[in-house]
C-alpha cells in the first residue's frame, strides 16, 4: 500500500513539475518575445507645418511633432498597423469621412492593413458607425486598394 502511494505522489510530483516546466518555458518565451520587440520608428510629418505654419503654428507643431512625432511614433508599443485601424474607425464613428480619412486609409495600406482586413473592418463599422459612412469609407478604400 505503501507503495502505491509513493508511485502517485511521483505522479503527482511529475506533472506539477511538467506543468510548471511549461509554464516557466511558456513565461520565458513570452519575455523574450517582450525584449526581442522592434525598436520604435520614428514618423515624420510635415503637412501641419506645410498647411498651417503660418497661419497656426502651434496647431502644426502639435500635428507634426506631437501627434505623429510621439504618439504615432510609439510604434513599439502598438503597431503602426493597428494604429491605422483604430485612426480609421475613429474618424468614420465621427463621421470624418474628408480627405483625412483617405490619408489615413493610404496609410493604412503601406502600414500593411490589408484589402480584406480593411474591407472586414469597415463591413463591422457599417454596423456600428453608421451604413452611410462606411459607404463613404469604401468608396475611398475601393480607389486606395486599385491603386498600383
Amino acid at each position: 500500500m505503501a507503495w502505491k502511494k509513493l508511485i502517485v505522489l511521483g505522479l503527482t510530483t511529475g506533472i506539477i513539475m511538467t506543468n510548471f516546466l511549461s509554464v516557466e518555458a511558456a513565461n520565458m518565451a513570452n519575455n523574450e518575445k517582450e525584449t526581442t520587440k522592434p525598436a520604435a520608428k520614428k514618423i515624420v510629418q510635415t503637412a501641419g507645418h506645410d498647411v498651417l505654419g503660418d497661419f497656426a503654428p502651434d496647431f502644426a507643431r502639435y500635428n507634426d511633432d506631437i501627434l505623429f512625432g510621439e504618439v504615432w511614433s510609439r510604434n513599439d508599443k502598438l503597431s503602426l498597423h493597428d494604429r491605422s485601424l483604430i485612426t480609421i474607425s475613429a474618424l468614420i464613428g465621427s463621421g470624418v469621412t474628408d480627405s483625412s480619412l483617405k490619408y489615413h486609409i493610404q496609410t493604412a495600406k503601406q502600414n500593411g492593413v490589408t484589402k480584406d482586413e480593411m474591407v472586414e473592418m469597415l463591413t463591422q463599422l457599417g454596423f456600428y458607425a453608421g451604413w452611410p459612412k462606411a459607404w463613404a469609407a469604401f468608396r475611398m478604400a475601393k480607389e486606395v486598394y486599385e491603386e498600383k
